[in-house]
């Protein structure tokens, strides 16, 4: 059964399942015995509020004691890192050894390359669109690694709003441009190298997202 949690410490609010209530707040920290729970499944139409703290001013962000969530904008998912990826030599050797060590549920994506496909990979409850159904655990990507044409080997995807104007901002922050933007399954992909080095996987928020699906909720 689905119920509504507020943190009357920070006043986050979220809704999962009571069997799945989380061990500390996702923003401040703070244990259950801080949670004031209802049952529920809008959270617009929560009957508990709770004022978040105000931001200090002068706040030191080297004080772990105090630290204001952060409230992203709504309709935006730019920023969040949303799969990971990693690559293999033998689809079924690599396949093998997360479904049967840690139980991924992992199966080869549509219109994929039978003998070096492209697989799916559920590491824990997911909703009927592939995303998971409670925090703290993300989907990924098994690819041969052959398919990455940069030889960077980028082991995560970030998505973003805008994928024109993130790597202008990419170059203009000391990144680099791996491989421009490029279609796949009817969405926008590029591969970029971060200040440091690291190379990333960029996806630009597709057309369809209706913004009711739980993971581009802000709250």
């Amino acid at each position: 059964m689905n119920r509504i949690y507020t943190c009357y410490n920070c006043g986050f609010v979220w809704k999962c399942d009571e069997e799945h209530i989380p061990h500390v707040c996702p923003t401040c920290g703070l244990g259950p015995e801080y949670y004031l729970s209802e049952p529920g499944e809008d959270i617009s139409k929560r009957r508990i509020h709770v004022d978040p703290p105000k931001p200090i001013p002068d706040w030191d962000r080297y004080d772990t004691k105090y630290h204001p969530p952060r409230h992203f904008p709504e309709r935006s998912r730019h920023g969040r890192i949303r799969r990971f990826v990693l690559s293999y030599d033998d689809a079924k050797v690599s396949r093998d050894f997360y479904k049967d060590i840690f139980g991924w549920d992992i199966f080869e994506c549509e219109d994929t390359d039978s003998e070096n496909p492209l697989m799916y990979c559920a590491t824990g409850p997911g909703n009927a669109n592939w995303e998971p159904s409670v925090p703290s655990f993300i989907y990924g990507y098994l690819r041969a690694k052959k398919d990455d044409v940069t030889g960077a080997d980028p082991l995560y995807m970030i998505e973003v709003d805008n994928m024109e104007e993130t790597l202008k901002k990419v170059v203009s922050f000391g990144g680099k441009v791996l491989r421009e933007p490029y279609e796949e399954n009817k969405q926008l992909w590029a591969v970029i190298e971060d200040s440091e080095g690291y190379a990333w996987y960029l996806w630009q928020t597709p057309d369809t997202v209706t913004w009711d699906e739980p993971e581009s909720q802000t709250i």
